[in-house]
């Protein structure tokens, strides 16, 4: 039984290391795009505060949508991280089996 997963569990460790890679790749452009995204929704905060002093609500909705858009990406890159690192465990537990 062991000849037979070795092949399996040669492609395992090649998996492993493609997806640690690309889960380093995108940690990096993770944090990259919160230095960016963040001053940029705190941006989008002031404008939705001074839009709504001087009452001009069709830009508000605007503004709020690309809010919500610029904490979907997080949201979606977040989740992207949690669905590579639980692939790289589900390999890792593969391979100790």
């Amino acid at each position: 039984m062991k000849f037979i997963k070795l092949p399996f569990k040669l492609i395992a460790y090649l998996l492993i290391a493609i997806v640690c890679v690309i889960t380093l790749i995108v940690k990096v452009l993770v944090n990259l795009s919160t230095y960016v995204l963040g001053p940029f929704m705190l941006f989008l905060i002031g404008c939705c505060i001074f839009v709504i002093a001087k009452g001009f609500w069709s830009q508000l909705l605007i503004l709020v949508t690309l809010l919500i858009l610029c904490v979907l990406s997080l949201f979606c890159a977040a989740w992207i991280l949690i669905f590579l690192e639980s692939a790289n465990d589900n390999l890792k537990g593969f391979v100790r089996s």
